[in-house]
């Protein structure tokens, strides 16, 4: 999950490089259908995104070497070795988006007893960027808008409810070579 997170964030920070600015973006975990456990999801999720956010803030904008020496910012440098160091934009571009990448990023819970809501016409200017967590209320029925990132532990042997859970369909132009999916192993066969 960190590294989806991370993935997240560096994809976001791609698609800054790219004049994706004002797009929405976004990220679907879920995990499990207790209301209880995405909640406390979501709360670690925040806490991890915090200590992101330090990191970046704090030596993000140091030369490559010492920034590097943050096991944070390495991390986040790996990730974008690893998922999109192929593509044409190079580290000291996404070094220079992370802050921004971040700064707009909420974790919304989206269940039945979540008061978080996802209103992207609301947020048609600047872009809506978002880490949706929940389960039923995510498996069917919610668009997500600018989905990017999937992160799914539930199972289901059933290839409609998959497809549903995750929306892996229908990525617009201009980041379809960033999006990602982690699941079970199980679960790809099914």
């Amino acid at each position: 999950l960190k590294n989806a997170i991370r993935t997240f964030i560096v994809a976001r920070a791609t698609r800054i490089s790219r004049n994706q600015v004002n797009e929405h973006n976004s990220m679907l975990v879920n995990a499990s259908r207790f209301t209880r456990i995405q909640g406390q999801l979501r709360n670690e999720i925040h806490i991890f995104l915090n200590n992101i956010i330090a990191s970046i803030r704090v030596n993000g904008a140091l030369d490559k070497k010492t920034s590097l020496s943050d096991p944070v910012i390495k991390d986040l440098y790996e990730t974008w070795k690893h998922e999109y160091g192929h593509l044409e934009v190079g580290w000291d571009d996404i070094k220079g988006s992370l802050l921004e990448a971040y700064a707009a990023t909420s974790v919304i819970e989206i269940n039945s007893n979540s008061s978080g809501k996802l209103d992207y016409s609301e947020n048609e200017k600047k872009g809506l960027n978002v880490i949706a967590v929940g389960g039923f209320a995510l498996s069917r029925g919610l668009t997500l808008e600018s989905l990017s990132i999937s992160y799914i532990l539930r199972n289901s042997m059933m290839y409609d409810t998959l497809m549903q859970m995750g929306r892996w369909f229908g990525y617009r132009p201009g980041y379809e070579d960033l999006c990602r999916i982690w699941m079970p192993e199980d679960a790809q066969g099914w």
